[in-house]
């Protein structure tokens, strides 16, 4: 673990927020979320270092790596597809890298729209599956290992900025692969979003160990801006899904396993196992969440206080 300073502004004063464990995959101990006095970046801290940090990682569970354990490869889904048709209408079918483009559907959509696509991912069994399954050219590693002279017209970053150890250095980066005047999309968690402050320590977009950094619009903004891009869109907005799957998880975790987590409840079983297919009258309660949390959700987003943000924003010159 390592103690650091503010990506944002270099401030070292800090203010505690919460104290969160790994809800989500089950790693073992506690994270500490702190606020910078100086700018209001959150950030996670200390942390576990760029070396220790794969080991949270578990290939065969980790959400985006799925795709690897299915019988025959998956198509793009509704996402993908809406994310790779808002791009393409912004710009047309140029170049493009996802960095930590995971499995690679999201490539795969921009292939099927005429661009040119590569990736780049730290896991290497993913980077692999990316190569030989899908047959798309994948880098191995973090953005600093795609070569100077790969210059592109579009990076993309979907919910990968907030597990980077310095967002500042990968930014700048992405600065110089760009074309001249190219742009960069980005998604990550809103900070600011009322399911966080409805959710606290429990809200499923922390996954701690793994997200070292939160951002609010604010935040996010002002750092794209020191790093040599002009924000054209910062939009705070979500689906249904996020909403209901932290509803089903505080239910779940308040009534059926008495305040412990699911993860937590797996780990101290005599046999680990993965957990059982939902029932019916689970289904049945999944499905009537889903619809419940439909309006509050639609509310969350007309107030601009979703729980993800979307940012579309072109290269300036550096400040």
């Amino acid at each position: 673990m390592e103690q650091v300073n503010c990506d944002l502004c270099g401030g070292k004063e800090t203010r505690p927020v919460y104290t969160v464990v790994d809800n989500n995959y089950g790693t073992p101990g506690s994270f500490s979320l702190v606020t910078c006095t100086a700018c209001g970046l959150v950030y996670q801290n200390p942390r576990p270092t760029a070396v220790e940090i794969s080991a949270y990682y578990p290939t065969a569970e980790y959400h985006p790596f799925r795709a690897l354990q299915e019988q025959k490869p998956p198509e793009p889904q509704e996402l993908h597809w809406k994310r790779a048709k808002r791009l393409t209408a912004l710009q047309g079918p140029v170049s493009v890298l996802d960095v930590g483009c995971g499995s690679g559907l999201f490539l795969a959509a921009m292939r099927s729209l005429g661009w040119k696509v590569c990736g780049v991912e730290p896991n290497p069994d993913v980077v692999q599956y990316v190569r030989q399954v899908l047959q798309i050219e994948a880098y191995e590693g973090d953005i600093f290992t795609v070569p100077e002279e790969e210059r592109v017209n579009l990076i993309t970053f979907w919910d990968v900025l907030e597990h980077t150890h310095s967002p500042t250095a990968v930014l700048r980066r992405a600065h110089q692969l760009l074309q001249p005047e190219g742009y960069l999309a980005l998604n990550v968690p809103n900070w600011a979003s009322i399911e966080r402050h409805l959710f606290k320590e429990r809200w499923i977009a922390l996954d701690a160990p793994r997200h070292l950094y939160h951002f609010t619009p604010q935040t996010l903004s002002a750092m794209l801006r020191a790093c040599g891009f002009q924000p054209l869109v910062v939009q705070p907005q979500a689906p249904v899904l996020s909403l209901a799957s932290n509803m089903l998880r505080w239910i779940g975790d308040t009534f059926l396993r008495q305040g412990q987590s699911k993860q937590a409840v797996l780990a101290t079983a005599p046999t680990p196992t993965a957990p059982p297919a939902p029932s019916p009258a689970k289904q049945r309660l999944i499905r009537l969440v889903h619809l419940a949390m439909r309006p509050p959700n639609f509310l969350f987003n007309t107030l601009n206080r979703g729980s993800a943000i979307t940012v579309i924003a072109q290269k300036d010159n550096i400040v």
